[in-house]
């Protein structure tokens, strides 16, 4: 954590995250942090014992060993803080299991220093690491233990410095536990809901992500079962585009140059489409491919494409009365049946097959910068709805003479 952080963290905060890591898993960080929350419990409850043996006994081993006790579960922290997490959660239950021990000898069954047990059988499996899950088991089975032991024998326990009231030892000790759970317990459930709440954030980053990427129905199938299956899609429109006289752009101007104004142009490409109700499919080079129809049967995906188009020349206009650079682009539609799916096991790249996409291309290439060149089964969709001009037939590469229109502008 840079320092002009560090200073504006409470220092109370900058105690409980000693030793935690951008490198842990949010539960090994959370594990730590209950780790030194509960040492800074041990810390504060030790002291008050020994101000309170100090103040009403004048016997200095009582004083003397809750002063011991402190400086022990203070090394805890440090433990975190050197990066040693079984040694600092070993540290804490063992001073916790000292502390009862030592205590049933000086005071006795009746000072109810044995609720402390409590504390070593339910907080390993809250401070031990993942990788120490048999040594936590181990200590909470020893916790039980001592418990039982305390209490079927507690006649045997009796107190070896007689100065203190039970009554109020018992008070003391049981309250103060119960306190030291109760915290315990609300601050794994704070970490917790915390944990939960990072989790979603980055849940939903991985599915806009993912989403940037596949549409949402792909994205969703791949998510609950690994795997899609390729759809057919009987009527679908798709949209090309790219720029003439590229190749010999490239050549002139730096390639920092030509990949900033790309993104640049096809970002808000991005934009236009996504408001349109079309899904880009993908760029290459300085080809721009995008579809509409392809998540259910949208009675108008060319009409949605035009639209697309049509803004995207838009832009580029008022683009290039501002840039030094001036793009020139083409755009081609076709409608028709395609085939889409993922291709590849790795590094998924959702595309589209079949003759249709072939005479999309053939629509673009075919065209003219500024225009919006249309086939004939597009036509046929859109012609109640939007103004065209024949171009006959036209010789397309590898179809042959196909009809053609230019959308007009109104």
């Amino acid at each position: 954590m840079p320092n002009s952080d560090k200073s504006k963290t409470p220092i109370s905060q900058r105690i409980v995250d000693i030793g935690a890591n951008k490198e842990f898993s949010i539960t090994e960080n959370r594990y730590l942090r209950i780790t030194n929350i509960a040492s800074i419990l041990g810390i504060l409850y030790m002291v008050m014992w020994m101000i309170t043996a100090f103040c009403i006994t004048d016997s200095p081993i009582l004083y003397g060993s809750n002063g011991l006790l402190a400086l022990m579960f203070s090394f805890v922290l440090i433990f975190n803080g050197k990066g040693w997490r079984v040694l600092a959660s070993t540290c804490f239950t063992t001073t916790s299991y000292i502390g009862i021990i030592l205590f049933l000898y000086l005071l006795g069954y009746s000072s109810g220093v044995w609720v402390i047990c409590f504390i070593i059988i339910i907080t390993p499996y809250m401070t031990f690491p993942k990788s120490a899950r048999k040594l936590a088991i181990g200590f909470s089975m020893l916790g039980v233990l001592t418990l039982i032991f305390s209490v079927t024998f507690q006649s045997k326990f009796n107190p070896h410095y007689d100065v203190l009231d039970p009554y109020f030892l018992q008070m003391f000790n049981i309250s103060t536990t119960g306190l030291i759970c109760l915290t315990i317990a609300w601050t794994l459930s704070v970490l917790i809901d915390r944990s939960e709440e990072s989790l979603r954030v980055e849940q939903k980053r991985s599915d806009d992500l993912l989403h940037n990427i596949l549409p949402v129905n792909v994205a969703r199938d791949l998510k609950e079962t690994g795997k899609t299956v390729p759809k057919r899609h009987k009527n679908v429109t798709i949209l090309f585009t790219d720029f003439k006289g590229f190749t010999e752009l490239v050549a002139s101007i730096p390639a920092i140059t030509l990949v900033n104004e790309l993104n640049d142009i096809f970002g808000r490409f991005d934009e236009i489409v996504e408001e349109a109700g079309v899904e880009k499919i993908e760029t290459i080079g300085d080809a721009y491919m995008a579809a509409c129809g392809l998540e259910e049967a949208v009675k108008d995906h060319a009409i949605n494409c035009i639209k697309a188009a049509q803004q995207m020349l838009s832009y580029l206009e008022e683009r290039n009365k501002k840039h030094e650079i001036k793009w020139r682009m083409r755009v081609g539609i076709h409608s028709g049946p395609i085939v889409a799916g993922v291709v590849g096991k790795k590094k998924f790249n959702y595309d589209l097959f079949g003759d249709t996409v072939n005479t999309a291309s053939r629509m673009e290439s075919s065209g003219e910068p500024g225009k919006i060149n249309i086939s004939e089964s597009t036509y046929q969709l859109v012609k109640n709805d939007i103004s065209c001009e024949t171009r006959e037939k036209i010789q397309a590469k590898g179809k042959g003479e196909l009809e053609m229109y230019f959308i007009k502008y109104s």
